[in-house]
């Protein structure tokens, strides 16, 4: 468990969905950088090799389906979660939001996946 930083402890105000943030985001970028079946013994962690063999139009909502199971089942902290595709951009990224509740207040993250290297980055979305 993380420990809060020494003048927090005697703060009376709890931990904000602000404070969480973080490591949510660095636990589903984990979870969504590792490829199924390397690197974690539960089957059905991490995202499979979508861009061998599909793609074009067949990935992106086959895509958006596993993005969302995983990030419901391997993100517990957040709660009503759902990934909607925005769109593409010129260096072969596929843009979501990624929208849920976090602490009880709304979240939403921006989902980048490079369809080259099949990387993921998240940041928040204000």
């Amino acid at each position: 468990m993380a420990r809060r930083p020494f003048l927090d402890r005697f703060s009376s105000r709890g931990p904000t969905a602000r404070d969480a943030l973080g490591p949510v985001v660095r636990n589903l970028e984990a979870v969504l950088n590792t490829r199924e079946g390397y690197g974690y013994f539960q089957q059905g962690f991490g995202l499979g090799d979508y861009t061998g063999d599909r793609g074009g139009k067949e990935l992106v909502p086959f895509l958006t389906e596993e993005l969302q199971r995983q990030v419901t089942q391997y993100e517990p902290r957040l709660r009503d979660v759902a990934v909607t595709l925005r769109g593409q951009d010129g260096a072969l990224c596929l843009h979501f939001d990624v929208t849920g509740l976090l602490g009880g207040e709304a979240l939403r993250l921006r989902l980048i996946f490079d369809t080259v290297s099949s990387r993921v980055r998240l940041e928040r979305k204000d």
